[in-house]
């Protein structure tokens, strides 16, 4: 009588590799989603910063020949208790404001100065001159750095998030930009001399860029 052959019985086998890598996606996503929560500024009016158009005000009709210098040493200070008063206390950081952090604010002075280096040469590669007018090309690129330290001091204090804070720094360079337009005009006007119009081009941008910054 012939033996029966015993037929290997098949296991079978469910694999959970998918959901396993689909629960470490899922808990990796909600891990840096904590460890890098969102950043917002508040749509308040704390963000318009009054200080820049009464610095222009200033420059053109206070300073003895347009003193760029004297500008400076007054917009620095201004921007450090606007940071303080202002932005800072718009800034959220996942779900809590900013505290301010003095270290960290004159760490973001040095690196304006430092900013400030780039920002020449680029300034010079859009046609600025080379050698002459150096000082005040010069002056320009720290004006423009310094009216960008809020966002700078920011872009540190919120873990490098440079998306929110780029259009600041852009708004910057397209008010310097349009006030170019002015220099060439055959007006014989003080104020068309490199870099007055820039700088209050800078200015301008800078003050339109902070104010609606919480709306874009």
């Amino acid at each position: 009588m012939p033996v029966k052959q015993r037929t290997g019985r098949k296991h079978k086998s469910v694999s959970f590799s998918d959901d396993i890598t689909q629960t470490q996606h899922h808990h990796k996503k909600k891990n840096d989603n904590h460890d890098r929560p969102p950043v917002f500024i508040r749509k308040t009016w704390l963000t318009i910063p009054w200080h820049l158009l009464v610095l222009v005000w200033v420059y053109i009709k206070v300073l003895p020949n347009y003193d760029t210098v004297k500008l400076l040493l007054c917009l620095v200070p201004c921007q450090i208790l606007y940071t303080i008063f202002q932005l800072n206390k718009s800034t959220i950081y996942g779900n809590k404001r900013l505290k301010f952090k003095y270290s960290l604010a004159f760490f973001s002075l040095l690196a304006c100065g430092l900013l400030s280096i780039p920002v020449l040469a680029i300034i010079i590669l859009f046609g600025a001159p080379l050698l002459e007018l150096i000082e005040e090309t010069w002056l320009l690129a720290l004006h423009c750095s310094y009216l960008a330290y809020p966002a700078v001091y920011s872009l540190f204090t919120c873990d490098f998030k440079v998306g929110i804070w780029k259009k600041y720094f852009i708004m910057i360079v397209v008010g310097c930009w349009i006030s170019c337009v002015v220099i060439p005009l055959d007006w014989d006007r003080d104020w068309q001399a490199w870099p007055i119009p820039i700088v209050i081009g800078g200015y301008l941008g800078a003050f339109v860029g902070y104010s609606i910054g919480a709306y874009i």
